[in-house]
């Protein structure tokens, strides 16, 4: 197989995977607090023969747009977002997890957990609990703290990530902290906003349009290796009658 096939492959694969990326993007337009992703790739340096170095492009990873979605009120006083970087903590079968999608519920022990019944943790690693329902709605301060009235019943906790790009994504808007990276509290500059919901950061014009011009590209490059395996087999049927003569 020569080096241009080689090549030409590769760059299919990745568009493939750009487009797989781009499509996926789409798909969260309207999911609570999910952040655009976009590939990662490397340089690849091959030697094909002497003097002659081949360059394939790699899959690295994906990275996240840490940009923040617009807030969006809902007037539901268990939804909360958070304006500045950070990540609230929930408890789920597999271990604790981090995320930004805000949208909680009540469920019937008066916790407050979301809405695949993961509890939302305090600062201290404990969940939250409603258990007074008669003294009215609980309020969240800026900084977390949970009340009722005059009583205080929990604080959320808040934390932050020097490496959020070494988050492990897992699904359902929660990520995973891997080996290595560590939560910290967060600064003062997260702070809790209740009634409100952060929205998606995908901007749906511009992936659309980056969608369209990478269906483009792969449709070039499949025409490209069309017309370089339509030479080679002229080239051979050529060669084929030549010996022939």
């Amino acid at each position: 197989m020569e080096n241009a096939l080689y090549v030409g492959l590769s760059q299919q694969m990745v568009l493939e995977r750009q487009m797989d990326i781009v499509a996926n993007n789409i798909a969260n337009l309207n999911t609570t607090a999910y952040r655009a992703a976009r590939p990662v790739f490397q340089e690849y340096v091959m030697n094909a023969g002497p003097q002659q170095p081949v360059s394939f492009v790699l899959d690295f990873g994906v990275a996240r747009d840490s940009r923040p979605g617009v807030m969006t009120p809902t007037d539901n006083p268990f939804d909360l977002a958070l304006s500045g970087k950070g990540f609230m903590s929930v408890q789920t079968p597999d271990g604790i997890r981090y995320t930004r999608n805000g949208h909680f519920t009540l469920d019937a022990d008066g916790k407050l957990v979301t809405r695949e019944g993961y509890p939302l943790l305090d600062d201290g690693g404990g969940e939250i609990t409603v258990n007074d329902p008669t003294l009215g709605t609980p309020v969240v301060s800026a900084d977390g703290t949970v009340a009722q009235g005059d009583t205080q019943i929990g604080k959320v906790g808040l934390f932050s990530f020097d490496n959020e790009q070494g988050l492990k994504t897992v699904g359902e808007s929660l990520f995973e902290a891997p080996a290595g990276v560590t939560a910290n509290p967060a600064d003062a500059e997260t702070r809790v906003v209740q009634g409100m919901l952060e929205a998606s950061n995908v901007q749906p014009v511009v992936e659309i349009t980056r969608m369209i011009e990478l269906q483009r590209r792969y449709q070039t490059m499949q025409n490209l290796l069309s017309e370089d395996h339509d030479l080679k087999r002229t080239a051979i049927q050529r060669l084929g009658k030549v010996q022939q003569s």
